[in-house]
C-alpha cells in the first residue's frame, strides 16, 4: 500500500516539476524581433557600468537565440492541455489519499474502494505522462539548444564586457528602456 501511495506522489511529483520546469524556460522566452541591433547594458551593483550597441556577430547570434526561444514558446503550448488535467488529477489524488487510510487512536481502517480508485486514477496520470513524453523530450531538447546558444552569445559579450567585472548582462531594444535587476530577491528598476 505505501508503494502504491510513494509511485503515485513520484509519478505525479516528476510531472509537476516537468511542467513548472517548461513553463519557467518558455516565459524567459523573447517574442519581439528586432530589425536594427540592439544595446548591450553590463549592470554592476544595479547600475549599468556600460551600455553599447552590439556588433553584428553579437546581434546574430541574438537573433538565433531568439528564433530558438520561440520555438521552444511554441513547444510549450501543447503542454497547457497537460498542465489542466494534471491539476485536476493531483487535487482528486490529495483527497482520495486522505480518504483511502483513516486513523484514529485505536485502530487503522483502509477504504479498498477508495484504493482502487487511486490506483485507477495512477494509471491515468501515468497515461497522461506517457501521451506527453514527446512534448517533454522536444521541451528538453530545445533547451538544451538553447543553453548552448545562449552559452555562445554571452561568452561574444564577455569578451568586450567592462574590467571590474559585472552582475549581469541586459538586451536593451528601447533607448528609452529601464534596466532591471535583483537584490536579494528584490527587483530593482534603474532609467537609462
Amino acid at each position: 500500500m505505501k508503494y502504491q501511495k510513494s509511485f503515485t506522489f513520484t509519478l505525479l511529483s516528476i510531472a509537476i516539476a516537468i511542467t513548472v520546469g517548461c513553463t519557467a524556460q518558455a516565459e524567459t522566452s523573447v517574442t519581439s524581433s528586432m530589425a536594427k541591433p540592439a544595446q548591450i547594458a553590463f549592470i554592476k551593483n544595479c547600475k549599468v557600468i556600460q551600455q553599447r550597441a552590439m556588433t553584428t556577430e553579437e546581434f546574430a547570434a541574438y537573433q538565433r537565440l531568439e528564433a530558438v526561444e520561440q520555438q521552444m514558446e511554441e513547444l510549450h503550448l501543447p503542454l497547457k492541455a497537460f498542465e489542466a488535467e494534471m491539476e485536476q488529477h493531483s487535487d482528486r489524488m490529495a483527497e482520495l489519499s486522505d480518504l483511502v487510510h483513516q486513523e484514529d487512536e485505536h485502530s487503522i481502517r483502509i477504504d479498498k474502494v477508495k484504493m482502487a480508485e487511486q490506483h485507477k486514477l495512477a494509471e491515468e496520470i501515468h497515461e497522461i505522462t506517457e501521451r506527453h513524453r514527446p512534448h517533454f523530450a522536444a521541451l528538453e531538447q530545445k533547451g538544451d539548444e538553447i543553453s548552448d546558444i545562449a552559452d555562445d552569445f554571452t561568452d561574444l559579450l564577455e569578451k568586450s564586457a567592462p574590467a571590474g567585472g559585472f552582475d549581469h548582462i541586459q538586451v536593451i531594444s528601447d533607448s528609452g528602456k529601464t534596466t532591471e535587476c535583483y537584490d536579494g530577491g528584490i527587483k530593482l528598476i534603474s532609467r537609462n
